[in-house]
């Protein structure tokens, strides 16, 4: 092990001084990753002995009363779940001649391993014939990675053992969970799994509403995924196809004074769902797009009347905007009115008309540059315009370290 470190050490000194090229240095990684699979080997080989041994003496004398596996996670620093997968590999290569002595050659890695040894035995529980999976998974782990040979291997599953494979598809379904929760800031902390039909119809739809990246988005990838969710929530929430709870479809609710809305100076916050405080910029924004139910309170907070609702653009409105522009209006976007909403030109709260002549299609990316200073102009011949944020003015009058006028 001494010799193979200081190897390792001299390559990769050659290498940055010129000494050695990366041809000679892969072949140097390759010879050493291949002496740790053989150290791999060797490290499975001890545990399966030491699991053996374990399993014959009464009452886990040699492992404290402790698994084998849970013995290893607390005695040398292993995850559980690594020391519960080392174990269980450590079980199954007796019955593997040819995939343990691939092993111990250091031809293959121990996820390599690992994954035969998975695909086998669901071959073999669905009466499949185990020669001939072992046999073509050696073959097939020599030329692909691990996470390629498992999907493989469920291929090869599927071939000589259908019903396991389809146990194995009814597992994944069984995994599946979402946990969304309030963090203290509001926000929300989203942690789940998916099976791979789920996982794939959620990637689908969340890359359709993204469409290709543009060179102007400065996004984080994780930033755009999370847009991406919310913008297909939002087109399903403004279909109108969710069932009726409570005599309503689900929505958003909003609670705000007139003077949140205006922008009043001194107003107070607009609160999200009953509870959670937003500002009025995050109020008029989705005020843009909302249906506005008028409240008349006491001085006490009472309701005293409930006026009817407003909503920015009917479905027959919705489908006018669609006919005459198309698109989102935004000069070079080219989403389709499904993915845009109906957005007034002169700003609802200011007194924009619910109207298709005072209106245009913006997709959501488009339409939040608005919200940060962006101006879209629509000229006289019909053609539009985009208008960036102004910069800030200059702050007038003397300088912070300009001396006080003198008095007289």
């Amino acid at each position: 092990m001494d010799q193979i470190v200081a190897e390792l050490r001299r390559a990769g000194s050659a290498v940055e001084n010129d000494g050695l090229s990366v041809y000679g240095m892969t072949s140097v990684l390759k010879s050493a990753m291949s002496d740790r699979n053989r150290l791999e080997a060797a490290l499975t080989g001890g545990i399966g002995a030491l699991d053996r041994v374990a399993e014959r003496v009464p009452d886990g004398q040699l492992t404290a009363g402790l698994s084998c596996a849970t013995w290893l996670s607390q005695h040398c620093q292993m995850s559980s779940s690594a020391a519960h997968a080392q174990v269980r590999l450590a079980r199954q290569l007796p019955f593997l001649p040819d995939t343990a002595r691939a092993f111990e050659r250091g031809e293959i890695s121990p996820q390599h391993a690992s994954v035969v040894a998975r695909s086998v035995e669901l071959v073999a529980r669905g009466e499949g014939d185990q020669g001939e999976a072992e046999a073509r998974l050696l073959e097939e782990a020599r030329v692909r990675d691990p996470r390629d040979l498992f999907r493989w291997g469920l291929s090869l599953v599927h071939e000589l053992a259908p019903r396991e494979m389809e146990a194995e598809e009814d597992q994944r379904v069984e995994r599946r969970f979402l946990n969304i929760r309030e963090a203290f800031d509001g926000g929300y902390d989203i942690e789940g799994y998916l099976d791979p039909e789920r996982g794939a119809r959620l990637k689908t739809a969340i890359n359709g509403v993204l469409g290709p990246r543009r060179k102007d988005d400065k996004r984080r990838p994780s930033q755009r995924r999370a847009d991406g969710l919310d913008e297909v929530a939002g087109q399903v929430l403004d279909s109108g196809r969710l069932p009726v709870r409570g005599g309503q479809r689900p929505h958003l609710t909003i609670t705000a004074s007139l003077e949140t809305l205006r922008g009043d100076p001194g107003a107070p916050a607009a609160l999200l769902d009953w509870g959670f405080p937003l500002s009025g910029r995050a109020l008029r924004r989705i005020a843009g797009d909302a249906e506005i139910t008028p409240i008349l309170v006491s001085a006490k907070g009472d309701p005293l009347h409930v006026g009817r609702r407003y909503r920015t653009a009917t479905p027959k409105m919705r489908r006018a905007l669609a006919e005459r522009d198309r698109r989102c209006v935004w000069p070079g976007c080219d989403r389709p009115p499904e993915w845009s909403q109906g957005d007034h030109e002169l700003p609802w709260a200011r007194g924009g008309e619910t109207e298709v002549e005072s209106m245009r299609l913006l997709c959501v990316p488009h339409h939040r540059k608005l919200d940060r200073g962006w101006r879209l102009e629509r000229l006289a011949d019909g053609r539009r315009v985009v208008h960036p944020p102004r910069p800030p003015e200059p702050v007038s009058g003397p300088a912070i370290h300009d001396p006080p006028p003198r008095a007289g």
